[in-house]
């Protein structure tokens, strides 16, 4: 219940701020009074809006409407108190819940919620937010730690920036999971899970040395079914294409069809570009001689477009495959023709 960890944090906040706003009106008459005053009621006033916008029925129209006047609110707080980094990081933090983190069933029903969609100029304005956050609150716990079940800042922005795609975004996903490293303790699962995003990200961004080695920390660390076939295509984009398929073929048909399965369901995997499953899913194919279904799947690897600086070993393996397929249907020629006539 996702939705419902946020509204609650919210409340317990607006409640502290509450005290703190008596407090101080009892303890100080110092000029700077009204700036904190001003603070105060417009982070209230926030929290408020982003409750109304968890009204279950609500339309898009009036949660939408709810989202902006909460948001409204947090930058006004931010700008009468321009040092303190609360506001931008309710800011991000709500409209990440309302926008991206829609995989549980409460979350699904909101009207601004569609796992098909990715708007980038929300993600955008999360990962605004959540810049803004860090850079007035770099040791706040809440970027590398969970709380009330929601996961890491540095980790959903991570997955913001990779979803964005370009080399400038996956260069700061890299970072984000880097900082992530060096604040969780290395035999933890998040760790472990940190590692295989890392490696995947090193590869998006050519650095193939790195995401060899992170990689193989990350299998070390007991990766999954995914961090193998991400360490398989790893090879593979290094010339490494039979150490590739003897993984995939040591971790048996029953792996393949359960990775395809997860894929194809979206089952904590993803891809960026949407093309880049196919390589994967070629490479198994040809792993397991499934030429048919490799030809096809590296044919829709080559047609998304996906990674232009792996598409030259797609269509080697394609080219391969296609000289491999015609050899078998050429008829052959007797060695003494004359016996035949």
């Amino acid at each position: 219940m996702k939705r419902v960890a946020l509204i609650a944090a919210l409340l317990v906040a607006s409640s502290a701020h509450a005290n703190n706003v008596w407090k101080h009106a009892v303890e100080s008459d110092k000029p700077e009074r009204a700036a904190d005053d001003k603070y105060e009621s417009e982070m209230r006033q926030g929290d408020e809006h982003a409750i109304l916008a968890a009204v279950r029925n609500a339309s898009l129209a009036e949660v939408t409407r709810q989202l902006q006047l909460a948001v409204t609110s947090y930058r006004a707080a931010a700008q009468a108190k321009p040092t303190v980094g609360e506001p931008h990081f309710r800011i991000g933090k709500l409209l990440y819940a309302f926008y991206f983190d829609c995989n549980d069933q409460v979350s699904r029903r909101l009207p601004t919620c569609d796992p098909r969609l990715f708007k980038r100029d929300k993600a955008n304005e999360v990962i605004a937010a959540w810049d803004a956050f860090e850079a007035r609150e770099p040791l706040d716990p809440r970027l590398s730690v969970s709380v009330l079940g929601e996961s890491e800042i540095l980790f959903d922005r991570a997955i913001l920036h990779t979803k964005l795609a370009t080399k400038q975004h996956l260069t700061a996903a890299a970072a984000d999971y880097e900082k992530l490293l060096t604040r969780h303790d290395s035999d933890d699962g998040a760790s472990n899970r940190v590692l295989g995003n890392l490696a995947e990200t090193y590869m998006m961004l050519g650095r193939m040395e790195e995401s060899l080695e992170t990689y193989r920390e990350a299998l070390r660390a007991g990766g999954d079914t995914s961090t193998w076939y991400g360490y398989a295509v790893a090879l593979d984009r290094d010339e490494s294409s039979r150490q590739a398929l003897e993984i995939i073929q040591w971790l048996g048909r029953d792996e393949r069809d359960r990775f395809f399965m997860q894929v194809e369901h979206g089952s904590n995997t993803f891809f960026v570009p949407e093309g880049e499953k196919y390589y994967y899913f070629a490479l198994s194919d040809e792993a397991f001689g499934l030429d048919e279904e490799a030809i096809s799947n590296w044919q829709k690897f080559i047609r998304s477009g996906a990674h232009k600086e792996f598409q030259p070993r797609a269509k080697s393996h394609l080219d391969a495959l296609l000289t491999k397929k015609k050899r078998k249907v050429m008829p052959i020629e007797p060695p003494w023709p004359e016996l035949f006539r």
